[in-house]
């Protein structure tokens, strides 16, 4: 006979840990992309960010990330890794021991 709810349960745990890893490596990837500041100008108002961006622009310049965004990317990256790796221990029973 089939335990229906060890099923249920198995598969509400494989749905979050699949939505948390591809979310926290979506997140990541958000963090890589987030532009510099726009200068402010004196009234307040921020001023155009420079010419528009063709295919061949997509290089950052150095000061082009906040270093804040660079450190959110790092550490989606990492949980996501760790959470990949702990998936694995727990598949792999030649790992457990």
């Amino acid at each position: 006979m089939i335990d229906w709810i060890a099923f249920v349960q198995v598969f509400g745990a494989a749905l979050f840990a699949s939505v948390f890893v591809v979310a926290l490596y979506s997140l990541g990837i958000r963090f890589l992309a987030t532009p510099k500041p726009a200068p402010r100008l004196a009234d307040g108002s921020t001023a155009p960010n420079g010419p528009s961006r063709d295919a061949e622009d997509d290089d950052l310049e150095e000061d082009g990330r906040p270093a804040w965004a660079t450190a959110g990317a790092y550490v989606c990256f990492g949980l996501s890794g760790v959470a990949v790796l702990i998936g694995i221990y727990l598949i792999v029973p030649a790992l457990h021991g």
